[in-house]
């Protein structure tokens, strides 16, 4: 009877303690990741870009929100690259109020920010989200670029708007000659959009899946366009190159399993880097 009991308490311990895990430990315990990109046409330094993607910000986020954005200027960024997806508004009581995210995020406003919009901003509100950002002095690139001149290089930053919301990626930027392009894009779906000689798009809203098998592939993904072949890391979408980060927050369920929250340092480096 005894040995009944035990093998019933384990049983209900098991899932109360991965549940216990999932939301109160991997879900803030953010992995610092990195990837490098060798450019012919990149004419400096070594070029370092902090990706910062689906905060999805909710009203008890302000103490890990500003752990992540601490973490961010430890990283030493020339730039950060804001994804989109900043609150969490599928139902109105989940999400910071705007005001106060404003507030979590002023620090990062002391480098270059540049930006694009994920569907959760739609939700919330198009223009009071672009406002708050502008406020802070963040340049949205959707259907354009800004150039970013740092660590002895210039580079275009350019956008493409949310392929979740739209149907469309409306305009798309170009490289220009002996210029490189980064692309932002709130999906990894929107990189199949990007030109041909495009560096790299950078995207986001997968989640990396959120909740994954042991290992890291997803359990299932919430957005039928994104196969799990696009959920995270370096993938190439319909040909064209792409990096998808796993993000910083959660959606619909404040879960994450074998899917830590990543925050991506982008290097971009010349060829003679490598042969130092």
């Amino acid at each position: 009877m005894l040995r009944k009991v035990l093998i019933l308490l384990l049983l209900l311990f098991i899932p109360f303690g991965l549940f216990i895990y999932a939301r109160f430990i991997e879900r803030e315990w953010i992995e610092k990741t990195e990837h490098t990109l060798e450019c012919a046409e990149w004419q400096g330094g070594e070029l370092r870009l902090a990706v910062l993607t689906d905060l999805h910000a909710r009203p008890t986020d302000g103490a890990y929100l500003d752990r992540v954005v601490m973490a961010t200027l430890s990283l030493r960024p020339h730039a950060v690259l804001l994804l989109g997806d900043y609150l969490n508004d599928h139902r109105a009581h989940e999400g910071m109020s705007i005001a106060e995210l404003e507030q979590h995020l002023r620090p990062l406003a002391a480098l270059p920010c540049f930006v694009v919009l994920g569907n959760h901003d739609y939700y919330h509100g198009e223009q009071e989200v672009r406002a708050m950002l502008g406020r802070l002095g963040m340049k949205c690139v959707e259907g354009r670029c800004e150039e970013l001149c740092a660590a002895g290089g210039k580079i275009d930053i350019g956008g493409i708007r949310c392929r979740y919301t739209f149907d469309t990626p409306g305009k798309v930027p170009a490289p220009r000659e002996g210029v490189p392009l980064l692309l932002l894009s709130h999906t990894p779906v929107g990189a199949q959009h990007a030109h041909d000689d495009t560096l790299l798009t950078v995207a986001g809203h997968s989640h990396g899946g959120q909740i994954c098998w042991p290992g890291g592939a997803p359990i299932w993904m919430a957005d039928g366009k994104t196969p799990a072949a696009w959920a995270k890391g370096r993938v190439q979408v319909h040909g064209h190159p792409c990096y998808v980060s796993r993000g910083i927050g959660t959606s619909t369920l404040p879960l994450r399993f074998c899917c830590r929250p990543e925050l991506l340092l982008l290097r971009i480096i010349p060829p003679a880097h490598y042969a130092e």
